[in-house]
């Protein structure tokens, strides 16, 4: 089952990385390194608002699907999830109109820009039903159904990207990033409506406590690392433009925009496989046997692919950006490692979220972005936006070492 998920999410992981390609040369040629930067903080909220309108719930609807075969509780836990998510947009979107005028003064340097956040407030319910139905399948191990439909929304995305960034410039792309709920939405029901699995439609919406009562640890912790992590990736672009320019922050963005695109891959292994897999309940499983069967499977895929985009840096560069990006070649080797350690961590990081151990998951997270913030803020002066790339790289060093000793008595069974 790993080698098939590997396989068919790898050409369709293959895909989507050519496609994301178009998307972001567009970018670069069309509004450079700073518009990216812009861009970039708009994917961020649309993230963040997503997670929040689905309240967190995404990696529990996949453990709890996996994990149950009747379709009557499955029926009722489609039924109050869809509520929930109703509602939880609903709040959203008046927060968003509340706020709109800080929230771009935040997300754009200072620019007013409400207008642009007051359009993301009409995206937010097909975020949410976008994670819904995705979730679902996902725990149903339709791997084939999830793989086409993001590799069908990253075409539609990357065409209206540069489309309306020709037409349109800057405004244009932003416009592109809220189209991609929409389209994406619209897919996942009408492929949902087509499998066995439709009889989980409600008739009407009902809501029952107890279905979601259950989600509760994974909806704190990916409340918690989502809002994290996006959080986060403002503050450190806002960090840069402030203490170096508005440009040094566009290229740090465009090197997590390479390691995002190449890590398409591994994260659909772990939703699509490790994720159900964890979630089984199965009186045979063993940590340290599955774990390893994962790493002897995925690290020398990782590791040959993660050489590969490193001997051929520049050519990446000069095919995704143009060439005002090529100082962030240096910057490579950080970023490389920082991926190797996160895909080895992430192994034994999804056994905490298949088995809602909150309290060390909130440890991890705490660590993480503690190392990552406080290395930053004093290597930036140092060593520039390289010193960011290297706290990364620690940052997942030390994550690894820290999950290993709280699962040791796990692992040692």
């Amino acid at each position: 089952m790993l080698f098939r998920v590997i396989g068919y999410t790898g050409t369709a992981g293959v895909i989507r990385l050519f496609v994301g390609l178009i998307s972001q040369k567009a970018i670069a040629v069309f509004v450079g390194a700073s518009g990216l930067a812009l861009i970039a903080n708009l994917r961020n909220l649309l993230e963040v608002l997503g997670s929040f309108s689905s309240v967190g719930a995404r990696n529990g609807i996949i453990s709890e699907v996996a994990g149950t075969k009747d379709t009557t509780s499955l029926r009722l836990l489609f039924n109050s999830l869809l509520t929930l998510f109703i509602s939880a947009s609903i709040i959203v979107m008046m927060m968003l109109f509340w706020q709109q005028e800080w929230i771009a003064l935040q997300l754009f340097f200072g620019k007013p820009s409400g207008s642009l956040v007051l359009a993301v407030l009409f995206s937010v319910p097909f975020v949410g039903l976008m994670v819904l139905v995705e979730s679902v399948l996902t725990g149903k191990k339709a791997f084939k159904a999830v793989s086409n439909i993001q590799v069908i929304t990253a075409v539609f995305t990357a065409v209206s990207m540069v489309v309306l960034l020709y037409f349109y410039d800057l405004k244009g792309g932003l416009i592109a990033i809220l189209l991609r709920p929409f389209f994406g939405a619209l897919l996942y029901v009408y492929h949902f409506k087509s499998t066995p699995y439709k009889s989980m439609l409600p008739d009407r919406l009902a809501f029952d406590v107890s279905k979601i009562k259950t989600l509760i640890p994974y909806m704190a912790m990916t409340l918690i690392s989502v809002g994290c992590v996006h959080a986060v990736e403002v503050g450190l672009r806002t960090l840069i433009s402030t203490r170096i320019d508005v440009e040094s922050a566009g290229l740090w963005t465009a090197l997590n925009g390479i390691s995002a695109n190449y890590f398409i891959f591994i994260t659909a292994v772990f939703s699509m496989y490790v994720l159900p897999r964890y979630s089984e309940h199965n009186t045979s499983f063993q940590l340290l046997k599955e774990s390893k069967e994962i790493l002897k499977t995925l690290l020398p895929i990782v590791t040959i692919g993660l050489i590969l985009v490193y001997l051929f840096r520049n050519p990446i560069i000069k095919l995704l950006y143009t060439s005002d990006f090529m100082s962030i070649t240096s910057l490579f080797k950080w970023q490389l490692t920082a991926d190797w350690f996160r895909a080895i961590f992430l192994v034994f990081g999804y056994y905490l979220v298949a088995k809602k151990r909150l309290i060390d998951f909130i440890v991890i997270e705490l660590f993480s972005f503690s190392v990552l913030i406080g290395l930053s803020l004093y290597w930036i002066d140092v060593f520039g936006i390289e010193g960011i790339i290297m706290a990364n790289a620690v940052r997942y060093i030390g994550c690894l070492v820290l999950v290993v000793f709280l699962l040791r008595k796990k692992l040692a069974k």
